[in-house]
């Protein structure tokens, strides 16, 4: 059976979408490892779709640095490395702080909808052992909660350190996944939530930070401590 293909994403839309999403899953879980070729007449053949297809799904994911393409070298799965992990954590605690301050004192109005939406989201993916979704999800909630403090210009950068992040988390073998079945990712979320809207920005930057630390440390406890733990009780 061939693994790329096996149990595909679930997306609606273009060919594209789903070229680009199983690819992304496949590199997030090392399905594809790092520095892998990837061909665009192979997979094109593979995902029975053309090679501009294809072609629109590695440009997406050269933008997200997942891959890179070198013109005659072809294109290669990168690697994020523990040093570049460690400074995107460092890079987005400093993001989500700023964002928890102004996110504790601000009036949501319709942002409330959409977090509330992707943490039932969130409860539904966990339900359904879909741990891809899951972090789909995770990163979607955090990039939300910066456009509703009226962070929006700092959620691409917010979304790209989350991704390898994950990436660096989620391909990693250092903790079993059987967490993961327990209950609770929904619910950790809206106690993240209602700890953020609580009218209190030291409590919301506290709880934001608390949440980090937990998470990493919970799915990669090498990198938490990479990070050192102190990073995340020293105010921003």
């Amino acid at each position: 059976m061939d693994k790329l293909l096996d149990d595909l994403p679930k997306v609606t839309g273009k060919k594209s979408d789903l070229v680009y999403a199983a690819l992304k899953k496949a590199i997030l879980f090392r399905t594809l490892s790092p520095d892998s070729q990837l061909l665009e007449t192979d997979l094109a053949g593979r995902f029975g779709c053309s090679q501009g297809t294809v072609r629109e799904a590695l440009l997406r994911l050269d933008d997200d640095g997942l891959v890179k393409r070198s013109g005659y070298r072809g294109t290669r799965v990168t690697e994020t490395s523990p040093d570049e992990a460690a400074e995107m954590v460092r890079i987005r605690l400093t993001i989500e702080r700023g964002t928890a301050r102004r996110i504790a004192t601000a009036d949501l109005g319709d942002h409330r909808k959409t977090l509330d939406q992707l943490i039932d989201q969130m409860g539904s993916a966990h339900r359904q052992d879909d741990l891809y979704l899951g972090s789909e999800l995770d990163r979607a909630f955090h990039c939300a909660l910066a456009t509703a403090a009226g962070m929006d210009l700092l959620s691409p950068l917010l979304l790209r350190c989350a991704l390898h992040i994950h990436r660096f988390t989620l391909g990693s073998v250092e903790v079993p996944r059987q967490f993961y079945q327990e209950a609770g990712v929904d619910a950790e979320h809206r106690a993240l939530l209602d700890e953020l809207t609580a009218n209190d920005p030291d409590r919301a930057e506290r709880a934001i930070s608390d949440h980090l630390a937990h998470v990493l440390n919970r799915w990669s406890p090498s990198l938490y401590e990479a990070v050192g733990p102190a990073a995340f009780s020293t105010p921003r």
